[in-house]
């Protein structure tokens, strides 16, 4: 069975506002992913994404591909992130610390 220990999990009530890939990216290798963690150049490599459905609770890895997608129809998007533990990188500025 799967295992969903640490990691993130995320949700959004827009369809088709995120997109995630189902392949992990090797943070030890030297130069893959820029300071913010952006691989845009592995695009190519990866195949085609899976866009996220309204209300589909993802988990993933820090290590998962995934972008942010524009709106298909004006309007209001609420978003959520949760970040637990055993990540490889934590982005301070771009997040709030749990107390």
């Amino acid at each position: 069975p799967d295992l969903y220990d640490g990691g993130i999990y995320f949700s959004s009530n827009v369809d088709n506002s995120s997109e995630v890939w189902d392949a992990l990216v090797d943070k030890r290798v030297n130069g893959i992913v820029d300071c913010h963690g952006g691989c845009e150049h592995l695009r190519s490599f990866i195949g085609p994404g899976t866009k996220v459905r309204a209300n589909e609770l993802v988990w993933m890895t820090d290590c998962t591909p995934h972008q942010a997608l524009p709106q298909e129809t004006s309007g209001y998007r609420q978003f959520f992130r949760v970040v637990t533990s055993q990540i490889s990188h934590w982005f301070a500025d771009h997040s709030t610390p749990n107390p």
